[in-house]
């Protein structure tokens, strides 16, 4: 598998023959141009494709043939967003998790309890999910992640171990930060798009292809409709014979400490 260190490596033996090519034939230093330009595009590549483990392992789905699949949610918890989400959720009877940013629980902290007595799961989405997120130091991501599960275990007592990048960028210094914390990297095989598309139908259509056993499907709490799509995909997943787990027994990883 191809990784940032073995990329980096591989990158340093080139440089180091080409650089003695260039001293013996006096070749053009501009010769390098092309091929480091190749590595520089698999290292964005790598660095945006979370299920690649470029920097850092992530569980983007479970390898099973059992007609089980999880439902996880990002960026809540959003008020009465998140409450038509948890009520289609209740009555179906089924778990989620829910991938909390840590800067909007204050305000939402008898919604997060609410979450958590409902028997979803609650994990760690960050504390800020700004938009220079992936650009921070090692140190500033080990505290947005540290002080997003204070402020969870504040509430529900718990000290959450899975944790999602935001907008599913992997950096080397966010692998440090989870390895910190140590806590588990968990993305998806199955994106919504939901915040790009705004009919809930053709979200709902979007994902239907994609279900297959071991399916981790994305969906976003804070966008309007996202209900909806839950009782389309709920409805569909019984039909066709599937149970909803929570991503604990899915990927058979303790949700806490």
């Amino acid at each position: 598998m191809l990784t940032h260190r073995v990329n980096i490596l591989v990158l340093f033996i080139f440089l180091l023959v080409f650089g003695v090519l260039i001293y013996t034939y006096k070749w053009s230093v501009a010769t390098l141009t092309f091929p480091v330009l190749f590595f520089a595009i698999i290292e964005v590549v790598g660095a945006s494709k979370l299920s690649a483990n470029f920097h850092f392992n992530s569980i983007c789905k479970a390898k099973t043939n059992e007609k089980i699949v999880s439902i996880t949610f990002d960026d809540g918890p959003h008020g009465e967003a998140t409450e038509k989400v948890l009520a289609v959720l209740k009555e179906y009877n089924v778990p989620a998790t829910f991938f909390c940013i840590g800067k909007k629980i204050k305000n939402e902290t008898s919604l997060l309890k609410k979450i958590e007595d409902a028997g979803h799961i609650i994990a760690n989405h960050s504390y800020t999910h700004n938009n220079l997120f992936d650009l921070q130091s090692t140190t500033k991501l080990i505290e947005e992640l540290e002080l997003t599960n204070i402020t969870i275990k504040k509430i529900i007592g718990k000290t959450p171990l899975f944790f999602r990048p935001p907008y599913g960028v992997a950096t080397p210094a966010l692998g440090r930060a989870i390895r910190k914390n140590n806590m588990v990297s968990v993305g998806w095989n199955i994106r919504s798009f939901d915040t790009s598309i705004k009919n809930s139908e053709k979200i709902f259509e979007k994902i239907k292809p994609q279900i297959k056993p071991g399916s981790i499907v994305l969906l976003h709490d804070r966008v309007e409709g996202c209900d909806i799509v839950v009782r389309l995909l709920l409805n569909y997943l019984k039909e066709n014979h599937y149970t909803v787990v929570n991503l604990d027994k899915l990927i058979n990883q303790p949700a806490y400490a």
